[in-house]
């Protein structure tokens, strides 16, 4: 199902859309999770799907595991969005949805072009939607309510290429904040990727290259020393002529635990004035056992909030 989608996504990869929040018919939600963190933080995510038309919708969710070829990644059965509706999956990845608890990753969520008869054709609204996600933890250090952090179904066609360049600002790493950095990817083959990360003089205070599995994802660590308010470049070095990732950042708060979403900025500018040396990859780990969804739409509708 992936194998055939890239070729969907090639094709739409065209005709990039002037704001990356309008509607179109396939998205890449960068980070979805299930799983504990640091200082007593238990990560959670809910996916909403909101249908405009007056015409049932019908879309497909595939779950990107982390540090995994996704070349074969767990897929829902198809989820028919009704006229006008807004379709609320709390817990997506919990044990009604794709059942991944102590696992995070990225998740594609692409009207089902087959199913939607969808010409696919340039300016072609038909199999348009909406895409949302909050990903939140629940009672930090025993205390109640829940932290959340907003991450909107980002367009396919709006990621990242071989031709520009992609800026998450104001990325903070010390006494006060963490940040994770992590990329997504909608190719079916391995990509290397570069990340430049900058001081607010412009100096590049570390470089690092990480490599993404087929339709894979990673987040790491961000390794700056100290930093306040930089910024973090994150571009293509080697890969397919049709590898396309999405690229964004979380600053979180070492206190409580909130997380703030970063997303990337797109640009052909200061792509050239780059390094152009590939340095050495790491190798390639031996792909886990993917986990089988056990999807029951009905309960994740109404799970107790």
């Amino acid at each position: 199902m992936i194998r055939r989608f890239v070729l969907l996504v090639a094709v739409v990869a065209v005709a990039v859309p002037a704001m990356a929040r309008e509607m179109t018919s396939a998205y890449v939600v960068p980070s979805v999770a299930n799983l504990t963190g640091l200082n007593g933080t238990d990560w959670h995510t809910d996916l909403t799907l909101y249908n405009p038309h007056q015409t049932v919708l019908y879309v497909k969710l595939v779950f990107l595991p982390t540090d995994r070829d996704n070349s074969s990644a767990p897929t829902a059965p198809l989820v028919d969005l009704q006229p006008w509706e807004t379709l609320n999956l709390w817990d997506v990845l919990g044990p009604y949805g794709f059942d991944a608890r102590g696992d995070k990753g990225a998740m594609l969520v692409y009207a089902d072009t087959t199913a939607n008869n969808c010409p696919n054709t340039a300016g072609d609204t038909s199999c348009d939607f909406a895409v949302f996600a909050r990903t939140y933890t629940l009672a930090p250090y025993g205390a109640g309510g829940e932290y959340g952090t907003d991450f909107p179904g980002f367009p396919a066609s709006f990621g990242v290429n071989s031709s520009v360049i992609a800026y998450l600002p104001q990325i903070s790493d010390d006494a006060d904040f963490r940040t994770n950095v992590g990329v997504a990817s909608w190719t079916s083959d391995w990509v290397t990727v570069r990340e430049d990360i900058q001081d607010t003089s412009g100096n590049i205070v570390g470089r690092y290259d990480h490599v993404i599995p087929p339709n894979g994802h990673e987040q790491w660590r961000l390794e700056a020393g100290n930093l306040t308010g930089g910024t973090v470049a994150v571009y293509i070095t080697s890969g397919p002529g049709d590898a396309m990732v999405y690229p964004y950042a979380t600053v979180l708060n070492n206190t409580t635990g909130d997380a703030a979403a970063v997303e990337a900025q797109i640009s052909k500018v200061g792509l050239l004035a780059q390094a152009a040396s590939v340095r050495a990859v790491a190798a390639r780990s031996v792909p886990k056992a993917l986990p089988v969804p056990t999807f029951s739409i009905e309960k994740l509708k109404h799970r107790a909030r």
